[in-house]
């Protein structure tokens, strides 16, 4: 069975208001939250409006005025090798008295069927979507997205699933079924505890299990071999 490669993994934290000029290189590395000696990888962004201070390793951190994002490049990586999450823990660290109202994880894979770009189309219109007169209409080929809400005990996953090329380091073009997930967690309150901030933490450390989740339901669309049979797993 063809498996889910991660392709990029973003946590969202939410704030009430934050100034997003904060976040610069310099501040990044004096309080520690990334390595001194980590190098960027071309001019920061930096204005009321958005901030944004990506590294050479493909790690990148944006802030707006609700939000803080660590986004990291996953492809050829372990996801133990992964360091978004501890990078995010370290700036609740040092910032623990911001009003943190919610946290997103957000993952971002790929199922790839090889170079011949009618698979994922396939994979879409034939296993997926039920047959009829709508697929036939237009000029061109009709495009189509799918977007799904499973809830569990403790969290919701939100999913949407795209047909896409994806273009490889030595100019192949494979075939993909894009899966973007999203976990989101509501966190607001009216005081800023240290139960609170741990709160942040631990949701943010416990990205892995989000993850298995994640590969658990995309893994399910693998099994399916008859017109939308899709995975009950809520």
């Amino acid at each position: 069975m063809k498996k889910i490669n991660l392709q990029e993994l973003a946590l969202v934290i939410a704030v009430k208001e934050i100034d997003p000029t904060l976040i610069t290189p310099e501040f990044l590395k004096y309080s520690q939250v990334v390595p001194a000696d980590w190098e960027v990888a071309g001019q920061p962004l930096r204005n009321f409006q958005g901030s944004q201070v990506t590294f050479q390793n493909g790690v990148s951190v944006i802030a707006q005025p609700q939000r803080i994002s660590f986004a990291e490049l996953a492809a050829e990586k372990e996801t133990d090798a992964l360091i978004s999450a501890q990078l995010a823990v370290k700036l609740v660290d040092v910032l623990p008295s911001l009003n943190y109202v919610g946290v997103g994880i957000n993952l971002r894979g790929y199922i790839d069927f090889g170079s011949d770009t009618r698979q994922a189309r396939d994979f879409m219109f034939q296993n997926l979507l039920a047959p009829g007169a709508w697929k036939q209409l237009g000029n061109a080929p009709v495009q189509a997205g799918i977007n799904l809400g499973y809830t569990f005990d403790d969290r919701r996953l939100n999913l949407t699933i795209n047909e896409a090329t994806l273009q490889t380091p030595d100019g192949q073009t494979s075939s993909i079924a894009l899966f973007n997930g999203n976990f989101d967690y509501d966190v607001a309150t009216t005081i800023a505890t240290a139960a609170h901030t741990q709160r942040i933490k631990q949701i943010v450390s416990n990205w892995q299990r989000d993850f298995e989740l994640y590969k658990e339901v995309v893994g399910q669309f693998m099994l399916t071999d008859s017109v939308i049979s899709f995975p009950s797993l809520v």
